[in-house]
């Protein structure tokens, strides 16, 4: 039996870590967070910190090449999670090799995202600490990569999920999982 390997690319607060846990905790998938894979190699190597994550694609393209490795040899599943873009991932040489997912709750606006933000964050993320301001930079920074994500995946042929609000969200993200592990 052979793993697959998937990445989960989308937007801020769309639910990419609720379904890594998902899938990590019903299907015992290996969870790689690229926002702590790229926090550490740039707190690590300070010249790296210059906020373009382009340069981390071939990194990407060589963890998932040894993923492909594993799932193909060991049968072992492997997921990649961050905020990724569909131009980003479709630079990977294996791309057509596996899953991939993009994120977005395209049902947020103005009137809901804050509340939507705040709802959905664990005591250990960032807007429940955050200031005004910021949880105000990224609201606007949600919904402009909501249309740039609606952009890229349909100019790219990837697939992206609304993963939407309140009770929809749950049952969303539940069915995908269910439908990654059938195909």
């Amino acid at each position: 039996m052979n793993g697959k390997v998937i990445i989960i690319g989308g937007n801020k607060r769309a639910g990419k870590t609720t379904l890594s846990n998902l899938l990590h905790n019903k299907y015992n998938f290996n969870q790689y967070n690229f926002d702590m894979i790229l926090d550490s190699l740039e707190a690590t190597f300070k010249d790296l910190e210059d906020g373009n994550d382009d340069k981390y694609i071939e990194l990407l393209d060589n963890m998932i090449n040894r993923s492909l490795e594993d799932a193909k040899n060991y049968g072992i599943n492997t997921l990649y999670e961050y905020i990724f873009t569909p131009k980003q991932i479709s630079k990977l040489k294996n791309k057509n090799n596996i899953k991939i997912y993009f994120l977005a709750n395209l049902d947020a606006n103005e009137d809901n995202i804050e509340s939507d933000m705040m709802k959905y964050s664990k005591s250990y993320d960032w807007p429940v600490t955050a200031t005004k301001e910021d949880v105000k930079r990224n609201i606007n920074y949600v919904l402009e990569r909501n249309e740039l994500l609606k952009e890229e995946c349909k100019k790219y042929n990837f697939r992206l999920v609304n993963t939407s609000r309140e009770d929809n969200r749950n049952k969303i993200l539940n069915d995908l999982v269910e439908e990654t592990m059938k195909e």
